[in-house]
C-alpha cells in the first residue's frame, strides 16, 4: 500500500507515533506530513535502514499564532496537492479533530481513500472532564481577577465558541470549502480519535477505548491496538535508535522528577483554585522529602517544554540540596527514563509517566497527588504505576527504595488482537472492512 503518515506534535510523535511509522515503513510506501521534529529523530528518518519505505517528508506549520490565514491557505493547498499527487490507499492522522488533520481527510474521503486516526498519547480523563478542566484553567489565567468565577467562566467557554467558528468554519470558507460541520472540537477538548471524518480509528488499551466510546466514538469504527512499545518489531526500534544511546548513563541511584509546565491546580472536591504559590511550595516540599530520604541519589529535574521560567526554578531547587540538578526542558524525556532508577511524577498526569511504564516495566514510577487535585488520579488504578495522595504513604515507599525492600506491581499489556499496525490495516482490507 502507498501510506500517507501526518503527525503534529513533536513529543508524542517521538514517543509513540515514529513507532507506527517504523512498522508500516517495513511493508509499505510512505510519504510523512509532519510538523518541526528534533534533529535526533529527523536523522533517524533518514536511516533507510530503519525505514526502508520511507519515501519523503514534508513539513508543514500548523494555522496557530501569527498569520493565521496565510498558514491556513497553505495547509489546504499543501493537503490537496499530497493526496492529488500521491494518490495515497490509505491516510492516517493523530486524530480527526484538529484542522491540519481535516483538511487531508476531506480531500481523501473524496477520493474514497480510507482513513485512519491513531491515538498518540496518553488519555487523563474523558472529554467533559478535560473541558472543564480546560475552561477553570483559563478562568484563572486568562481573565480579570475582579470578576467573579461565573463570569469569568462565561467569558472562556464565549471564546472557545468563538475559538470554533474561526477554526472549523471561517478558515475552511476563506479557502472556498464548506465548513468542518459538527460539533465535537479541539476547543471543546474532544480529542478521542475517531469522533469525526476518520472512516476508523485505534487506541492503546481497554482503558482508552472506554474513554473513547464515552466520548461518542462509535464502537464499529474502534480498534486497540496497543502502544508500539508493545511491539516487538518497534520496541527493538526504539531500543536501538534511542534508549541505546543512553544506556552507559544508567546509575543505580537516579531519580528524575518530572515537572509540569501547569503551574496551578483545583481540588477534586469542589474545583476550588490551588494558586501558583501553593502549588509551587507543594512541590518543592515533595523534592525536600526525595532528597532527604534518598540523601546519596542523584536528583534530576526534567521540566516541561513549555516552561519559560526555567532560571527561578533553578534558584529555588538549587537552595534545597547540592544533589539535584535542572535538566533542559527541551530535552527529551525518553534520556531521562533510560538513566533512571526512579521516575516521579506531579499533577496533571503526563504521557511521559505512561510511556516510562512501557519504556521500563521494571523501573519505580510513582504520579504523586498529594493535594487530592481534579484530574491528578488519572493513575490510581494504572498498573505498573504507583499511585501515592498521602504523604505518609509517600514517606513509606522512599524508604522502601532506599533500603533496596521496595516491590514493584507488575505491568499488564492492552491484550490487543493485533501484533502491530500493520496486521491492523492488513484485517480491514482482508476482511472487506473499507
Amino acid at each position: 500500500m502507498k501510506v500517507l503518515f501526518q503527525a503534529t506534535n513533536h513529543s508524542t510523535f517521538r514517543s509513540t507515533l515514529v513507532g507506527y511509522l517504523y512498522e508500516i515503513a517495513q511493508k509499505h510506501r510512505v510519504v510523512l506530513f509532519v510538523e518541526e521534529i528534533d534533529s535526533f529523530t529527523k536523522k533517524i528518518l533518514g536511516d533507510k535502514n530503519l525505514f526502508p519505505g520511507l519515501e519523503k517528508i514534508i513539513f508543514f506549520s500548523p494555522p496557530f499564532r501569527g498569520d493565521i490565514l496565510r498558514k491556513n491557505y497553505y495547509l489546504n493547498k499543501m493537503s490537496k496537492k499530497l493526496i492529488k499527487d500521491y494518490k495515497p490507499d490509505i491516510v492516517i492522522t493523530p486524530e480527526d479533530i484538529w484542522p491540519m488533520s481535516l483538511y487531508l481527510l476531506k480531500f481523501a474521503k473524496k477520493k474514497g481513500i480510507l482513513t485512519f486516526a491513531l491515538q498518540d498519547g496518553f488519555r487523563i480523563a474523558e472529554s467533559k472532564k478535560l473541558y472543564l478542566w480546560s475552561c477553570l484553567t483559563n478562568s484563572h489565567l486568562r481573565t480579570p481577577d475582579f470578576l467573579p468565577l461565573y463570569l469569568r467562566m462565561l467569558l472562556v467557554k464565549m471564546k472557545k465558541y468563538f475559538g470554533h467558528f474561526m477554526y472549523y468554519w471561517i478558515l475552511p470558507v476563506s479557502v472556498g470549502k464548506m465548513p468542518f460541520w459538527g460539533k465535537t472540537s479541539f476547543a471543546f477538548w474532544d480529542i478521542s480519535p475517531g469522533l469525526r471524518d476518520a472512516d476508523y480509528s485505534a487506541v492503546f488499551s481497554k482503558r482508552d477505548y472506554d474513554l473513547s466510546i464515552k466520548d461518542g466514538v462509535p464502537s464499529e469504527k474502534l480498534f486497540i491496538i496497543g502502544h508500539p512499545l508493545e511491539h516487538k518489531s518497534s520496541r527493538n526500534f526504539f531500543e536501538k535508535a534511542y534508549f541505546s544511546n543512553n544506556q552507559h548513563k544508567k546509575a543505580d541511584k537516579i531519580a528524575t522528577i518530572m515537572w509540569p509546565g501547569e503551574n496551578i491546580e483545583f481540588s477534586a472536591q469542589d474545583y476550588s483554585l490551588i494558586s501558583k504559590k501553593q502549588v509551587l511550595e507543594s512541590r518543592l516540599k515533595i523534592v525536600k522529602l526525595i532528597t532527604e530520604k534518598l540523601n546519596d541519589w542523584q536528583i534530576i529535574i526534567k521540566p516541561h517544554p513549555a516552561i519559560e521560567d526555567i532560571i527561578v526554578i533553578e534558584k529555588l531547587l538549587g537552595g534545597i540540596s547540592g544533589n539535584i540538578s535542572v535538566a533542559e526542558p527541551s530535552e527529551p524525556a525518553d534520556k531521562y527514563i533510560e538513566m533512571s532508577k526512579l521516575i516521579v511524577g506531579f499533577p496533571l498526569p503526563s504521557t511521559t509517566l505512561f510511556t516510562a511504564s512501557l519504556q521500563h516495566p521494571n523501573k519505580i514510577i510513582m504520579s504523586l497527588n498529594l493535594n487530592r487535585t481534579f484530574l491528578g488520579d488519572a493513575y490510581e488504578k494504572f498498573s505498573g504505576i504507583e499511585y501515592i495522595d498521602e504523604e505518609r504513604k509517600l514517606t513509606r515507599t522512599l524508604e522502601l527504595i532506599r533500603n533496596n525492600k521496595y516491590n514493584k506491581k507488575p505491568s499488564t499489556s492492552s491484550n490487543s488482537r493485533f501484533s502491530g499496525i500493520n496486521e491492523l490495516l492488513d484485517y480491514i482490507y482482508g476482511k472487506g472492512i473499507h
